[in-house]
């Protein structure tokens, strides 16, 4: 099995290697896979003398849904998670599923009159991804938009780093950044670029309608393809002058401002 990756698979009859199984580890991001009716899982390996109440609830679950378990050494976890990190419990489903653009569309927050979508532009960090995914889910986005290429995809890196949001978010992969655009703002979306140079005043800017927010990548920010269909562009003020923050602090501090305005009107634009 390769060492270092999230996937593995096997040879098929025409000598090509097929990546078919996806390695979710560590011990919330399994518990919170298991909580889910079909859980895809083909089997979980548990590091042998390994113990605690949440490795026995994980086994008890795992035998309960009828999934294969077995026991391995944590020499071979590391091998086949490709670090340490798992904490003892590894599980290989079928790779991940990316929903649908239009599955974000119909997961608004029941809380709000209004919608959030974020549009990622080239995160290559899968601790960044991770981050943003679980911030977006405890806010209360709809879900979040990833490139198809030039991008971090969503593997067991970012599963782990998203402490297992990744599978209760809807996160859609599209080909063109600027179509999809284009199709939000013909769903009555008003997009928004995060812009540490350009931006207006995020304490200034009204998110009482449906959002689209574009966050770009660590190097450039926002590609200008993608910049130029913004209505708006923001940024966070900050006490002291310094380049930027990092995408991951600068989705969390924007979406906070758009969780602050909704909890104090429920005006819909």
């Amino acid at each position: 099995m390769p060492a270092a990756s999230s996937l593995i698979g096997k040879w098929n009859k025409s000598g090509e290697y097929e990546q078919r199984m996806e390695i979710i580890y560590g011990i919330n991001p399994i518990k919170i896979l298991l909580r889910q009716q079909q859980t895809g899982l083909e089997k979980v390996i548990i590091a042998s003398g390994k113990s605690g109440s949440a490795l026995t609830e994980i086994i008890e679950t795992v035998q309960q849904k009828k999934i294969p378990v077995e026991f391995q050494s944590r020499q071979y976890l590391d091998e086949l998670v490709g670090n340490s990190d798992h904490q003892g419990v590894v599980g290989l489903r079928l790779a991940f599923v990316y929903s649908e653009l239009d599955d974000l569309l119909i997961n608004r927050s029941s809380l709000w009159n209004f919608d959030l979508i974020l549009i990622l532009d080239s995160i290559m960090d899968p601790q960044n991804l991770g981050a943003i995914i679980r911030t977006s889910y405890c806010l209360g986005a709809n879900g979040v938009i990833i490139p198809s290429d030039r991008a971090a995809a969503v593997t067991a890196a970012v599963i782990k780093a998203s402490a297992g949001s990744a599978q209760q978010l809807p996160i859609a992969r599209v080909t063109n950044l600027s179509q999809t655009i284009d199709y939000l703002k013909e769903k009555n979306f008003w997009i928004f670029g995060a812009d540490a140079h350009e931006g207006g005043n995020l304490q200034e800017m009204d998110f009482n309608c449906n959002v689209a927010l574009v966050l770009g990548g660590e190097a450039k920010g926002i590609r200008h393809l993608v910049k130029k269909k913004c209505d708006f562009l923001l940024s966070v003020p900050l006490q002291r002058s310094f380049d930027s923050l990092n995408v991951s602090v600068a989705a969390g501090i924007i979406q906070y401002e758009i969780f602050n305005q909704r909890s104090r009107s429920k005006v819909i634009c």
